[in-house]
């Protein structure tokens, strides 16, 4: 109990007073997220860390039965909304949490560069649960978006030189399991739908696009270079992208197999870092042909939760949930590629897609509330809004609307 109290005086002291170092222009509403965030010590460090669930109409945090208090999931994605919010917002008063999310990443990681995903309530890391297995796959490159989130916070940091060595170390343990996969290449493999490459990681094309922006982060800061490895994973991505121009779904990225999903499609966002890096056309190309053809078949269908291709002419397609992580995917890479083109066709999808956020969605409601900083769960069946407010939609909603406001991460 006396942690928590702790937290929620830092909290209360940042809603009352504020930073007192410089000039602040965030757009962000930090309230709900730094509501839910709390620590435990472990081996004599402080760990900090956000819940996962928070439920209406308290809003208290939620412990997951089997899952534990919160997760990699969340503590990376979040260390990236801090990372805008300190480095970009100059809002100084953040460091301990990022710091302390930071100690829980190395924590829940290991120095063969496999991870962990979940902690129990006393401290202890679930072992045991199917997404929390000792492995290197969603939740280690999760882990791997906050690991560079925090070296571009506290890189140029004396003060934090020993927490940025262990950042650096666990990044490289990542090498091992990435030269595996590419060292397939350029193999590949006969499917229903062409010649599919068997180069990325677990051969999961939406688990590689974050793991792409996590290389191109780290190529940007200059102090790594996987420029080579960029372009080998970028290629795999335009691999699985299905071209037939006869269908509905011309420009879709697979997710995993035969399957395109709203949650985890960043393929379009991380090529356009991609571009970003090398301005390689072969990348603006290839979401010019996903935001020509396939986002408008999402929006005239109001972003539909699943679909599989079953033939070149036939597909199912699941209607709802609809999340923010979902919405947030797509806003990503259709945001990127208005900024980089300035145009305006791509700038009225990037502002209808955001729209949802605030109202304009099959619910009528909007899903984040400014006054508190909440982001709902989402929408479900029959256009019923899920009003509990968890970490994932918070922290996307968080990061769509930094995004919004930046068009691109510099």
């Amino acid at each position: 109990m006396r942690k928590r109290i702790t937290i929620l005086c830092f909290v209360l002291l940042f809603l009352e007073c504020g930073p007192r170092d410089g000039t602040i222009n965030s757009f962000v509403n930090l309230n709900h997220a730094l509501s839910l965030t709390d620590s435990l010590t472990v081996n004599g460090e402080s760990l900090a860390f956000i819940y996962i669930y928070a439920d209406a109409p308290s809003y208290e945090p939620v412990i997951a039965p089997g899952e534990g208090i919160t997760c990699v999931d969340d503590v990376g994605r979040f260390l990236e909304v801090l990372e805008t919010e300190i480095v970009q917002n100059n809002r100084n008063n953040l460091l301990p949490v990022a710091a302390g999310m930071t100690r829980f990443l190395l924590y829940m990681s290991r120095d063969d560069g496999l991870w962990y995903n979940f902690m129990n309530e006393d401290g202890s890391i679930n072992t045991t649960y199917q997404t929390s297995t000792a492995e290197f796959q969603w939740w280690a490159i999760r882990g791997l978006r906050g690991l560079t989130a925090a070296y571009n916070i506290f890189g140029n940091k004396p003060e934090f030189a020993d927490l940025i060595e262990n950042v650096k170390n666990r990044i490289f343990s990542m090498e091992p399991h990435l030269s595996d996969a590419l060292s397939h290449y350029p193999e590949k493999e006969e499917t229903p739908f062409g010649m599919l490459p068997l180069w990325l990681v677990r051969n999961a094309p939406d688990m590689n696009a974050e793991l792409l922006t996590v290389l191109i982060r780290l190529t940007e800061s200059g102090d790594f270079n996987y420029r080579w490895e960029i372009e080998k994973i970028a290629e795999g991505l335009m691999h699985y992208q299905y071209k037939n121009p006869e269908s509905d779904l011309h420009g879709m990225y697979f997710c995993w197999q035969s399957i395109w999903h709203n949650w985890g499609n960043t393929q379009a966002a991380s090529l356009m870092a991609a571009y970003r890096l090398t301005h390689n056309p072969e990348y603006i190309e290839s979401v010019r042909l996903w935001a020509d053809n396939f986002v408008p078949f999402l929006l005239s269908n109001n972003f539909p939760w699943e679909i599989t291709l079953l033939s070149d002419s036939l597909y199912s397609l699941k209607s709802f949930p609809q999340i923010a992580y979902g919405i947030n995917s797509i806003f990503q890479g259709i945001s990127a590629l208005a900024y980089e083109t300035k145009s305006k066709k791509y700038q009225k999808i990037s502002d209808e897609i955001y729209a949802w956020f605030m109202g304009s969605n099959v619910s009528g409601i909007s899903m984040y509330d400014p006054t508190t900083g909440r982001c709902f769960d989402g929408i479900d069946d029959d256009g019923r809004v899920n009003y509990n407010s968890g970490a994932e939609s918070t922290i996307e909603c968080l990061l769509a609307i930094q995004k919004s406001v930046s068009g691109v991460r510099e």
